[in-house]
């Protein structure tokens, strides 16, 4: 009997310190502004819902994941993953797929009913070789422009809605105050240099040619339209913040002279961090306008299959994807939540109920940048071709170079698995 008691003390406790041992080992890059405040509050709630669990947190710094991507293969390529990370959905997502990396997250899927809270879009943009392979719990878009509206309202301005008006703002701005750089930009992180572009595609050639673009469909040598969106990027050159390479998208909006930004709804977290009010120091509209195409960003998290503790991994898979941390974290973060058990007015700023209401019924474009629709090694590349146009704005150069990245990469033939899906 004694021996019995021994054997039933001893399996209490070794249970108990497996729970009390319960750990999430997690890789993000959320280190900027609002959604640093975000993750930290996503963490909290997380710890209230299972109190022995320890996170291990791994912040990697770099605005879309460049840095974190190139540290996480090491560590796939190793045998040693973190148990769960952050990843783009889309190209990026399928690159972690391709090489045997992640387990498929079907079954949380299914347990959570997320085909009946997500849209039919976010589903596809994480489903290769008909499976799941990551839960959505954060969406951007990523063509707003924001503008100081102290100053608009200043020089007697409408915020620009197309590409022929943000020219003509521009030229506008330069004449009254030629002290000013009407478009700021922070390319350290290379991917401001792509947002800008594609809002000008976007203005230029619409949803459509902005799909065929970016998955190798087009002759960009000969397409009329791709070569109008270049040259009114050439246009646009001159009224640019030239040190931009100097500084990141944060600090770009950081300046205390800054006019114009095209970049992603995440900016809102940034302004609330930093104090600035909307509506007051700072409003933004979608661009273009028209057509109104929601260009959409997915934050996902994974389940590796050499994860350690995998049952930590799926608790936070399932967290993630319900209404109230969604809730919380993307208020904080900026952008809005792909559950629609989320209501629109728990936003605080009109952004984000737009962004939502256009989730829901405009078109919506998986963004090219950070892999999300293109071939993340083209992009690589690409991010540079443009960050250089900058410097010299030179459309034939230009036509020249990305056609040659796209036929190095195949850009074609690695997007084929999006019309397939279409």
């Amino acid at each position: 009997m004694r021996k019995l008691l021994w054997v039933i003390l001893t399996f209490v406790v070794l249970a108990s310190m497996t729970v009390w041992a319960e750990k999430l080992v997690i890789y993000h890059w959320w280190t900027a502004g609002g959604e640093k405040q975000a993750i930290n509050k996503l963490f909290e709630m997380f710890k209230e819902r299972y109190p022995g669990m320890e996170i291990v947190e791994n912040p990697i710094v770099g605005g879309g994941g460049t840095t974190l991507r190139t540290v996480l293969m090491g560590l796939l390529a190793a045998g040693m993953p973190p148990d769960t990370f952050q990843s783009l959905s889309g190209a990026d997502l399928k690159t972690y797929v391709d090489g045997g990396y992640l387990q498929p997250v079907d079954s949380i899927w299914q347990e959570q009913k997320l085909d009946e809270y997500f849209p039919h879009i976010l589903k596809k943009m994480v489903t290769f070789n008909g499976h799941v392979y990551a839960i959505p719990m954060s969406i951007h878009r990523a063509n707003w422009l924001f503008y100081n509206k102290k100053l608009f309202d200043k020089l007697g301005l409408k915020p620009p809605r197309n590409v022929d008006e943000l020219l003509q703002v521009c030229k506008k701005i330069k004449e009254v105050r030629p002290d000013l750089w009407p478009i700021v930009l922070g390319t350290r992180d290379k991917f401001m240099s792509v947002f800008l572009f594609d809002a000008i595609l976007l203005s230029v050639g619409g949803p459509d040619v902005y799909e065929k673009y970016y998955t190798g469909k087009l002759n960009v040598l000969e397409d009329p339209t791709i070569r109008k969106a270049f040259e009114y990027f050439a246009k646009l050159v001159p009224y640019i913040y030239p040190y931009h390479s100097a500084l990141t998208w944060d600090q770009s909006l950081g300046k205390k002279d800054w006019v114009m930004s095209i970049i992603g709804d995440f900016a809102v977290g940034y302004m609330m961090a930093v104090g600035k009010k909307y509506g007051v120091d700072w409003d933004a509209v979608p661009f273009p306008s028209n057509p109104n195409t929601f260009l959409m960003i997915v934050d996902t998290f994974t389940l590796p299959i050499k994860a350690k503790d995998k049952d930590s991994a799926r608790k936070w898979l399932k967290f993630i994807s319900e209404p109230q941390p969604e809730k919380e974290f993307t208020i904080l973060k900026g952008s809005i939540a792909p559950n629609k058990l989320v209501p629109v007015d728990v936003y605080p700023d009109e952004i984000r109920k737009e962004d939502v209401r256009d989730f829901r019924n405009a078109r919506i474009v998986p963004s090219s940048i950070h892999g999300v629709l293109a071939p993340e090694s083209f992009l690589s590349e690409y991010q540079d071709i443009l960050i250089n146009f900058l410097y010299s704005p030179n459309v034939d150069r230009v036509l020249r170079q990305i056609n040659d990245a796209m036929n190095f990469y195949k850009v074609k033939k690695n997007s084929e698995w999006y019309w397939e899906s279409k």
